[in-house]
């Protein structure tokens, strides 16, 4: 088991999540792999300037692409672990070119899907299971990209929901807007950026309305996949 890439693999989505939070309606969340699959990235692309991104590179560096100056941080994993990892989240913030904010901005069902799978996977570290989420579409330069079949159709009852809104200026393949809780290389759940949980029983569960009686994603974790945690 390399714990060390579970360690990635948390802290990166911790990392995007917590953007996210500050900027609910600016980025889109992509799992991208450049390079002919070289790399294992997570990247926040914004919404009006496609070239504008962080780029979280699991096992490797982040980067801010886009404006006049690059940057980069290689220690990010370090910093994600400092006792004050805003301090790290406010640089981040600047170099994207966007203003610290001071107030959190309501999670919208797209922030409580992301915040669901940041919590969620915590609680593989130090565990022998392997935990990740990965996307519905496998973003590749080589052939092996595309849909990722397979995991779709372990959730059946997904066609029988509505897809997930998208944004009008960006017509994005539509398995782009669900996730993947995947145990053991094997898929466990499946989440839509709108907030619906497909669990493996064939049933689906609305996350907005699950955080709306408590205001606490842990209680919403529970609610819809405590059978899975240990």
């Amino acid at each position: 088991m390399d714990y060390y890439r579970q360690l990635h693999e948390v802290l990166s989505w911790r990392l995007v999540t917590e953007l996210w939070r500050r900027f609910p309606h600016r980025f889109t969340l992509f799992e991208t792999h450049p390079g002919g699959g070289a790399y294992d990235t997570l990247d926040l692309i914004d919404r009006t300037d496609s070239a504008r991104r962080l780029q979280v590179n699991r096992g490797g560096s982040v980067h801010v692409w886009g404006l006049d100056e690059n940057r980069s941080w290689s220690d990010w994993l370090d910093r994600m672990l400092d006792d004050e990892p805003q301090i790290f989240l406010d640089e981040i913030t600047e170099a994207l070119g966007r203003q610290v904010v001071q107030t959190i901005s309501a999670s919208t069902p797209t922030t409580i899907t992301y915040r669901f799978i940041a919590e969620f996977l915590t609680h593989s570290i130090g565990r022998r299971e392997r935990w990740e989420c990965r996307n519905g579409f496998g973003d590749s330069s080589v052939w092996t990209g595309g849909k990722r079949q397979d995991w779709f159709d372990v959730f059946p009852h997904i066609a029988d929901h509505s897809p997930p809104q998208r944004l009008e200026n960006q017509p994005i393949e539509t398995a782009y807007c669900y996730w993947f809780l995947i145990r053991n290389s094997e898929p466990q759940l499946c989440i839509d950026t709108d907030g619906v949980a497909y669990c493996m029983e064939g049933t689906a569960k609305q996350l907005p309305e699950l955080y709306a009686k408590s205001r606490r994603i842990w209680s919403v974790v529970n609610s819809v996949a405590g059978d899975l945690l240990p």
